[in-house]
């Protein structure tokens, strides 16, 4: 009982910092104060009515979706060549994927800067997408390499063995087993390619600025509310994609 109660304390601790910014995204007060003296959703309405943010937001969404589609595609591939083809480099294929999660984020982002400049990429959208994506792959790559693990081999045999293409054995029967894996892997994608500011700061330009890299310039610049309205929207939708996964995990667990 004790130790439940252990961590149940040290959880709250690590969450609490995070749940102070909802009540101040709801304060009447010009500057941060907590609690707050008084609460209104005026810098809601300052966040709806500030075209920098709202572009903001709905480019970063759609960087998000895109990045969480290329990624998954290309992390379920390379997932499925590691469990299931036996090939030389195996071994240091495997560690050039999983690179961007151990490399320090900073040195990613200078090795990216130097690479998509001379290509004319920074600045651009599918230069953003791209930079997003390495950084969203290895997590995909990890997730379904897992679920391949997880499932057991001779369906793919027996479906072969019985006239399909191994295409078709993928399609039919690899991939209704990983489903909820892939769909794991795509929602940490997303949540990756939304809260990236460090590669996006090297990547993105005046007219490819996402979320968080308009956060932290106006940080830099200004602290006001609506710096703890955007964050309170980041977590609602955090938590609410995490309650997502949980519902399809649920839901497959079923059948």
């Amino acid at each position: 009982m004790w130790l439940k109660l252990l961590a149940g304390m040290i959880l709250f601790g690590l969450i609490a910092p995070i749940l102070v910014i909802i009540p101040l995204s709801f304060s009447s007060s010009s500057f941060f104060q907590f609690p707050p003296s008084g609460y209104s959703l005026k810098w809601y309405g300052v966040f709806l009515d500030n075209q920098e943010w709202i572009s903001a937001f709905i480019r970063s969404l759609y960087t998000a979706c895109l990045t969480a589609l290329l990624a998954t595609v290309l992390g379920t591939m390379a997932a499925t060549a590691v469990t299931r083809i036996n090939f030389w480099g195996k071994k240091a294929f495997m560690a050039v994927m999983v690179a961007p999660m151990v490399v320090p984020v900073i040195i990613v982002a200078i090795a990216l800067y130097y690479t998509f400049a001379p290509m004319h990429v920074t600045n651009t959208l599918g230069g953003l997408v791209l930079a997003h994506s390495v950084l969203a792959v290895p997590i995909v790559f990890v997730t379904v390499t897992t679920g391949l693990k997880g499932i057991d081999r001779r369906l793919e045999l027996a479906s072969m063995g019985l006239g399909s293409t191994p295409l078709g054995t993928f399609f039919k029967v690899t991939f209704p087993l990983i489903r909820p894996s892939i769909l794991s892997g795509a929602l940490f994608a997303l949540i990756t390619s939304l809260d990236e500011v460090v590669v996006t700061i090297f990547i993105a330009g005046e007219k490819t600025k996402t979320l968080p890299v308009v956060m932290w310039e106006n940080l830099r610049t200004q602290i006001d509310p609506t710096i703890a309205v955007v964050s309170t929207i980041l977590i609602a939708g955090t938590v609410m994609i995490f309650f997502v996964q949980s519902w399809i995990r649920y839901r497959v667990s079923k059948f």
